[in-house]
């Protein structure tokens, strides 16, 4: 029986540490206090009395019993988590927005500007997007703004005054390849893949990796900050000002070009102080 206790402590004990371990590694958010204090007779509750009677050195059958409950109820929450379960206090605050009725006879201009991850993508309808990256992080959950009048319409994405429990590492944010897009962000750690998507001359600052695919269509990107930027072999571009290229770029006046037979389609401008990697996509 005592050594089936010690087995037991020890197995919950390791739950608790491997759930603190999850939170540093970034894979769980601590929002799952929220939802073990939500469901405190099934979690607190019997956690205080199994701490009481190991305090108090009582020896009951209950003890192993206890010990049995609580290691699958700590095992059952961080599984829950990653499936995002509805029964879950952290998934009943809403946190994604949709709007699939932009006028694809209009211009839109796309401005966000946060100390996030940024995640963007793009898919085969009008509108966008947006959600949360379920990470722990510094970030709120998103709201958007748009205005109804002027050119480009704007679409602000911005943040929402969240608790600090709640908050995230960034957002995910998807446009629908329908609508022509003006960009005009400031993110850090993100991966931004453009492809199959009409873009005005935009501007991306801050870190991250950005994806360039071969149905692009875009005549002017600027760049501030440090960036990796994959380019599709397929797509044909000019990197202007100070960048790190593949040796089988060719260095031109204009730039550097990835794809010397052919006329470039898509300008890249590095400005001032940037530091920028060009890689061709494997």
């Amino acid at each position: 029986m005592v050594r089936y206790e010690y087995s037991l402590k020890i197995l919950l004990f390791s739950i608790f540490a491997a759930q603190i371990a999850l939170y540093f590694f970034e894979i769980i958010r601590p929002s799952i206090i929220y939802d073990y204090i939500d469901y405190f007779p099934f979690t607190i509750f019997p956690l205080f009395i199994y701490f009481y009677l190991i305090i108090k050195k009582i020896k009951l059958q209950i003890f192993i019993y206890l010990s049995v409950y609580l290691s699958l109820v700590f095992l059952i929450f961080p599984i829950a988590h990653f499936f995002k379960a509805d029964f879950l206090t952290t998934y009943s605050f809403p946190s994604y927005i949709e709007n699939k009725t932009l006028d694809d006879k209009l211009n839109y201009l796309l401005k966000v500007d946060t100390d996030g991850e940024l995640s963007i993508n793009t898919y085969e309808e009008s509108g966008y997007t947006v959600d949360i990256i379920n990470k722990p992080g510094n970030i709120g959950y998103p709201e958007a703004v748009e205005t109804l009048i002027g050119e480009p319409r704007a679409v602000l994405i911005r943040e929402l005054e969240t608790s600090k429990l709640l908050r995230v590492s960034g957002w995910n944010i998807n446009l629908g390849n329908q609508n022509i897009w003006k960009l005009d962000l400031i993110s850090f750690n993100s991966d931004i893949y453009l492809d199959n998507v009409k873009l005005k001359n935009s501007k991306i600052s801050g870190t991250g990796i950005i994806h360039l695919g071969k149905d692009l269509d875009l005549e002017e990107l600027k760049i501030n900050g440090n960036f990796d930027i994959i380019v599709s072999r397929d797509l044909p571009i000019v990197a202007v000002g100070k960048v790190e290229a593949p040796a089988s770029w060719i260095g031109a006046t204009i730039g550097y070009l990835n794809q010397a037979e052919k006329a470039y389609r898509v300008k890249i401008v590095i400005e001032d102080g940037s530091n920028v990697s060009f890689k061709d996509k494997e």
